[in-house]
């Protein structure tokens, strides 16, 4: 028996990387997991496929998270698949873009894509926490996953920075607002992981064999790195964890 049968969960940007890799985390330790994705619908029925074939239970729904709109149809299903308020034990807020190989530098990134990574990586989850309070059963657990670029100065991606260090704040106020109900709010924040969502910086040459030089695991990470992290804060032995940005990025920065 897993340590979260027949917990609920839900996780934004599910269908692919470090999302794909929580679902079929929590989905492994007996979690029914329903997944919004924003537009890979092969990758999120291969993956629904993948999790129901092992015997899992993961559902998936298309959903743009930075809307309103978005946000509403996305917990419409979640209240179909779990049934009334509250009806949800942990939530992981894993949607987020980065430049894509657009200049994204605070010398001359776009105001277009500034609004848009501020839309899907700060107020996307703050619009999914402010819906999923009243679903979550006291006790439940939210985790955001961030990057060890919300700590940093990074004026090559400087709106990106932002948009993550906007993120941790978002904890720190969540875990403040839910703690009388025993719920617990922590952000992870990922170093260089190995997925499509780094492509472009992964590209540059000598981009893999610097970054592991500058780890001292001395190695980019993995999704599974990070999903480890996830299931460590949805356990039960992780109650009193609150309020924390735990670094997952192989000790950068130390």
């Amino acid at each position: 028996m897993g340590c979260l049968e027949e917990k609920t969960a839900l996780v934004t940007g599910g269908a692919r990387g470090i999302g794909a890799a929580i679902v079929r985390r929590l989905a492994a330790e007996g979690a029914h997991v329903v997944f919004a994705y924003a537009g890979a619908d092969a990758a999120a029925a291969d993956l629904v496929a993948e999790v129901t074939g092992a015997g899992g239970k993961a559902y998936a729904v298309r959903a743009d998270v930075s809307t309103g709109a978005g946000v509403a149809a996305m917990f419409a299903f979640c209240d179909e698949k779990f049934g009334p308020a509250p009806s949800l034990d942990i939530l992981v807020n894993n949607a987020g873009i980065g430049s894509d190989g657009q200049d994204a530098s605070l010398k001359s990134g776009s105001e277009a894509l500034f609004e848009r990574m501020m839309a899907v990586n700060a107020k996307g989850p703050y619009l999914v926490t402010q819906a999923a309070l009243p679903r979550l059963r006291d006790g439940g657990r939210i985790v955001n996953i961030g990057s060890i670029s919300g700590k940093v100065a990074q004026p090559f991606a400087a709106g990106y920075a932002m948009s993550k260090r906007a993120l941790q704040s978002l904890a720190f106020s969540t875990a403040v607002a839910v703690g009388k109900r025993g719920i617990t709010c922590n952000l992870i924040a990922p170093g260089a992981v190995d997925t499509d969502f780094i492509a472009a910086l992964r590209a540059r040459p000598g981009f893999d064999e610097g970054t592991a030089q500058m780890t001292p695991m001395g190695r980019l990470g993995n999704p599974d790195d990070i999903a480890g992290a996830v299931l460590m804060l949805c356990r039960d032995e992780a109650g009193w964890v609150t309020g924390n940005v735990i670094e997952a990025a192989g000790g950068v920065g130390l």
